[in-house]
């Protein structure tokens, strides 16, 4: 496969680049509806942990071998390495009289380094797949642009925590943006081994049960009035459930 000598592949990867630009930025617009963009985060990670990363990454470690408790024991020290460094942090956050903004930024951050991780490897899925079939490539294309919406919002929703974006949340959101057409391109090149995908995946599930279940959901939980929010979560996580049918059926 050669991109320099078929211009089509280099579309198909910057229409992702759009689609995370699109979600990051409806998270940008909406971000003063702080409970309402919890609800759908919570929704999106939750989502993406069981619908997405999870699966994958037991598909990938049944090809090499590796035991799916073996997969599930990473996941579960990674929710609990997670928790612990976000106690801390909320701890020392507290000491010194800052609250917990601090730790959730620092999370954050980590929450949208993963997500570029996984960004990657979709503009990878889009390469790979077009190699073995232009058509298959087509509509895995539409289905992780669709799936990146999601990814967008989530790096928004990640590192500014609900408060105004900083610089760093501007360079993490475009960061994620072209992750996948640099994904893409590295399939000429060189491939993540799936042994290695397999974990890098499994702690991003950790990670992102950690962020829903410590930061998110408590914090929707406290809009008890606003009979819209499960609604909201739902739906969130139904756009990554759709999203991965339209991958799985092509792939």
């Amino acid at each position: 496969m050669h991109f320099a000598n078929e211009p089509i592949p280099l579309l198909l990867l910057i229409v992702p680049v759009f689609a995370t630009l699109l979600g990051g930025l409806l998270a940008l617009q909406f971000r003063r509806s702080l409970a309402l963009l919890m609800a759908l985060g919570a929704g999106l990670l939750l989502g993406a942990a069981f619908l997405d990363l999870l699966p994958e990454a037991l598909s990938l470690g049944a090809l090499v071998e590796i035991r799916s408790a073996d997969i599930l024991a990473l996941v579960l020290i990674s929710f609990l390495l997670f928790w612990s460094i976000q106690s801390g942090l909320d701890g020392l956050a507290a000491r010194w009289g800052g609250g917990s903004d601090g730790s959730g930024r620092t999370l954050g951050k980590i929450g949208g380094g993963m997500l570029i991780f996984h960004s990657l490897r979709d503009g990878m899925a889009i390469g790979l797949s077009y190699a073995a079939s232009h058509p298959a490539g087509y509509a895995v294309a539409v289905g992780i642009a669709a799936h990146d919406i999601g990814d967008g919002m989530n790096t928004v929703i990640l590192t500014t925590s609900g408060d105004r974006p900083r610089l760093s949340d501007y360079l993490f959101l475009a960061a994620d943006c072209l992750a996948p057409l640099a994904g893409g391109l590295l399939t000429v090149w060189w491939t993540f081994s799936s042994g290695s995908s397999a974990m890098l995946l499994a702690v991003a599930s950790g990670f992102f049960l950690q962020m829903a279940t410590s930061d998110f959901l408590p914090e929707v939980r406290q809009h008890k009035g606003l009979r819209y929010m499960l609604p909201t979560v739902l739906s969130g996580s139904a756009l990554i459930y759709v999203a991965n049918l339209l991958v799985d059926r092509f792939h």
